[in-house]
């Protein structure tokens, strides 16, 4: 024998209450993203510009993401709160749909995609380095606050016979041969963005099982209401 429609319709309300709270973790983590994103400014015909180099983009998956995720728990509740059929199996639908989209976004975020976060970080430092071949010290600030040197390494100033500059070196001190910081930026801001995305990826996994389950629920109590409505139909017969 199935579960009874009000066990259904508590486990279900219960599934809702949890992804509203994990959407909002979501939320907060990429409104806290975006906020503390750095922006580099440079200046390219005498105009500034912003380069973006893929933080602003993640950080508006993950907000997008928790904002749907509320919006649907509300919507779930709701349907379960008021037996109604149509809006169980749109909630069903709605709910397959957002676990496919959240297992690309995981799959991005733990590897990336070239047309994705990796094609958008590796655009932007291809955008940079370009500007430090125009006016050295377009990587300056990556290179103090990531402690790296160029894109890739310091063969990247060797590469252009160009000397390494300060900020690729500990306390701008070159002199000291290991105060030379050999890694490239590129990888670094890969390494501090995964690290973030550690937060990301433990609530998304969270929510990708439970999410299941609440599709699982979902369908056993609209079937349940329709075995009901079909019975109540008969007994009027």
């Amino acid at each position: 024998m199935g579960l009874e429609t009000s066990t259904l319709k508590h486990i279900l309300l219960l599934l809702n209450f949890i992804f509203a709270v994990l959407g909002l973790i979501l939320v907060g983590f990429g409104i806290y993203v975006l906020v503390n994103a750095p922006e580099h400014k440079t200046v390219v015909h005498g105009e500034e510009t912003t380069v973006d180099i893929g933080e602003n983009l993640a950080a508006g998956l993950v907000l997008g993401l928790g904002i749907a995720i509320v919006l649907i728990s509300i919507f779930g509740c709701l349907a379960a709160i008021h037996e109604s059929k149509r809006r169980l199996l749109i909630f069903v639908a709605v709910l397959c749909c957002l676990i496919l989209i959240q297992l690309l976004m995981s799959s991005m975020a733990s590897q990336g995609s070239r047309d994705g976060l990796a094609g958008s970080i590796e655009k932007g430092f291809k955008e940079l380095w370009e500007e430090e071949l125009r006016e050295p010290g377009a990587l300056a600030y990556y290179e103090k606050w990531l402690h790296c040197c160029g894109v890739n390494g310091t063969a990247d100033y060797i590469a252009i016979k160009h000397p390494v500059p300060k900020t690729c070196c500990a306390e701008e001190n070159c002199a000291v041969a290991e105060n030379l910081y050999a890694e490239g930026c590129e990888a670094k801001f890969n390494s501090y963005l995964a690290s973030k995305m550690l937060t990301f990826n433990i609530v998304n996994s969270l929510l990708i099982f439970g999410e299941i389950g609440a599709a699982v629920f979902g369908w056993l109590l609209f079937s349940n209401l329709k075995n009901e409505s079909r019975r109540s139909n008969l007994t009027w017969i």
